[in-house]
């Protein structure tokens, strides 16, 4: 059942975010990043003769080259972005479990059935139907802002919550969302630095505008569509018809407000500058895809 599939990818979840928080917690912050020590040495006795078998061992000092790399302090837990999005998430949880429609899984099933089956035939509540389909460029999105930044996380790698998020959403990206290590600075990430896949296909521009035409149509195709009748019958998925409409609704809607702070840094990261990442982050779907549209490159 959704409900029960839900809780199981909370516990999951709950449990990937406690270890990666106690893991963090029990290493000192001095020494997360040990000096490097070079050259130390001392030079055995010298066993021959028998006064200098009893001469005591010359020790040559070497000056020890100490790495001057500033460890990152980086804390996820004390800063209010990551300790909002904590509370998305757990809010997700608890609606999943506690708010959501019970005893809907033959409906729910029936409803995907119909998803996959008939697209866009109107068998399916429209409005329902676009956010549902909402939730697969949601994702990619995702993927294409956070893999250059993704490269030796120490915390949580990205690949995986970000490839289940197109099954689970913000239940297996809200993790590394609140426990990754930004990586904002210009210059920090370069192209050559970039994955085959990340550098082919993520920072491609036929990518980026096949995912804002298709949030296009399905933002044209849920307003043409919001008459009373289906507003109404959207209402009623939701409030006692199905879990998964209500489930992926928050989803969706956490999802969408989780994207500020993840374009910012993208738009630091590349030095521009020029349009708030607020402007494309209040446009639910379409606003991060046209983002990616209009992002300069990364450096060589």
């Amino acid at each position: 059942p959704p409900s029960r599939v839900f809780a199981h990818a909370m516990s999951f979840a709950c449990v990937t975010l406690a270890t990666s928080v106690v893991t963090a917690a029990a290493v000192p912050r001095d020494a997360r990043r040990a000096p490097v020590m070079r050259g130390t040495a001392a030079t055995p006795p010298v066993v021959g003769t028998l006064h200098r078998r009893f001469e005591k061992p010359r020790v040559r000092l070497v000056r020890c080259a100490v790495s001057d790399d500033t460890a990152n302090d980086f804390v996820p837990w004390t800063s209010p972005e990551r300790l909002l999005l904590t509370a998305g998430w757990l809010g997700l949880g608890s609606t999943a479990v506690f708010v959501a429609p019970t005893g809907t899984t033959e409906f729910d099933t029936e409803l995907i059935t119909s998803l996959i089956s008939s697209p866009f035939s109107g068998t399916v509540n429209p409005i329902f139907e676009a956010l549902f389909n909402s939730l697969g460029v949601v994702p990619a999105v995702y993927a294409a802002l956070l893999l250059p930044g993704g490269k030796d996380q120490p915390r949580l790698p990205p690949v995986p919550p970000i490839a289940l998020s197109f099954a689970l959403g913000f239940f297996a990206l809200g993790p590394y969302l609140i426990t990754r290590e930004p990586r904002g600075e210009v210059g920090s990430v370069k192209k050559s630095d970039l994955g085959w896949a990340t550098k082919t296909v993520f920072e491609s521009k036929i990518f980026a505008v096949g995912n804002a035409a298709f949030a296009t149509f399905l933002t044209a195709y849920a307003v043409s569509h919001a008459d009373t009748a289906s507003v109404q019958g959207f209402v009623e998925l939701w409030t006692t018809q199905s879990a998964l409409c209500c489930v992926s609704s928050c989803d969706l809607l956490v999802l969408s407000l989780a994207f500020g702070g993840v374009i910012a840094e993208d738009m630091e990261r590349r030095g521009f500058s020029h349009i708030p990442a607020a402007a494309f982050a209040a446009v639910p779907v379409l606003g991060p895809c046209l983002w990616l549209v209009v992002r300069p490159t990364l450096e060589e």
